[in-house]
């Protein structure tokens, strides 16, 4: 069975990145993985307006698809755009490094979800992402 890497690009109502102000939170257009992936990696940079000082972090989650758990919505749901039922991907911190650029592995990631960050700091930040999805044809 061959193995093929697909680069997969999250956006922002379109776009390829996002600007989130100081203290904001931006989720990305629905992201849905081929269903034969079987893991990857998901490259996250952010980019200060400014000059970074101590505390200019960006988080970064993925509300996954949780698909129809009660059968009421006759669609897919997504955990809440809140941190607390999101799954924590990482953080990027621009005070260290700007732009500040990592990638985070995975062996399991839903069919579908939206990725989420919250600004922490005092100033804008610039957001993107890509996933690198490896899959068997």
């Amino acid at each position: 069975m061959p193995l093929v890497r697909q680069e997969i690009k999250v956006l922002f109502s379109t776009a390829n990145s996002v600007s989130i102000v100081a203290g904001g939170n931006n989720s990305s257009d629905l992201v849905t993985l081929p269903d034969d992936t079987f893991e990857g990696s998901i490259t996250l940079k952010a980019d200060h307006a400014g000059t970074p000082v101590a505390g200019d972090i960006l988080n970064v989650y993925v509300r996954l698809s949780s698909g129809d758990p009660d059968g009421a919505a006759a669609a897919d749901e997504f955990a809440s755009s809140d941190t607390k039922h999101a799954r924590f991907i990482g953080q990027l911190d621009l005070f260290t490094t700007d732009p500040a650029i990592a990638t985070f592995d995975y062996s399991v990631f839903p069919v579908a979800g939206h990725v989420y960050a919250v600004n922490e700091g005092a100033s804008s930040v610039t957001f993107s992402a890509v996933i690198e999805a490896a899959r068997s044809t």
